[in-house]
């Protein structure tokens, strides 16, 4: 029997990305309402101020309607799982929009013919080893555009862009 290291619903696991999107369409509802109401204080808001308040406002709503679209497409595709065994796992430190730093934890996977990067949660990258089996499900993420832009001689891809994971397995090696 398969040990389950991680499991979310896919509401959990979407859950970074619907923050997101509610966090976009409030800020461009904030931007449009600041262009269009009329200005309270001392001071009524310059022309330019407000057109570009506007823009603004507009401009968020669009990543937010751009990013519902891509998690939508990503989320109908359905769940993948692969069988692969971890290559190696890493702590990746990047720049955070608050100025510190921030860490990302991956674990890159094979599974002899592709190779997979997953990015877990913290308490399941804790619990995978490396050189270990699992059995990894989770939605193959989708680009906004889909399959439009690839060509249909190119070889096939030796990398898989994985999205959200919902669940992950320790499972005997092949």
């Amino acid at each position: 029997m398969d040990t389950v290291i991680y499991s979310a619903s896919p509401l959990k696991a979407y859950a970074g990305g619907i923050f997101m999107i509610a966090l976009f369409f409030v800020l461009g509802l904030f931007g449009l309402l600041s262009a269009i109401l009329p200005g309270r204080g001392r001071r009524k808001a310059k022309p330019v101020k407000r057109l570009l308040m506007g823009l603004l406002g507009l401009l968020m709503f669009a990543c937010g309607a751009i990013l519902t679209i891509v998690m939508i497409r990503e989320y109908q595709s359905g769940v993948q799982t692969v069988l692969v065994r971890v290559a190696e796992k890493r702590i990746v430190e990047k720049n955070c929009p608050d100025g510190g730093i921030c860490k990302d934890y991956v674990v890159e996977t094979t599974d002899g013919e592709k190779n997979y990067v997953f990015g877990p949660a913290k308490s399941a990258w804790d619990k995978v080893e490396e050189n270990a089996c699992y059995r990894f499900t989770y939605f193959p993420a989708q680009s906004l555009l889909g399959d439009s832009l690839s060509e249909g001689d190119a070889p096939p891809s030796l990398y898989e862009t994985t999205g959200a994971i919902t669940r992950i397995e320790l499972a005997n090696c092949p």
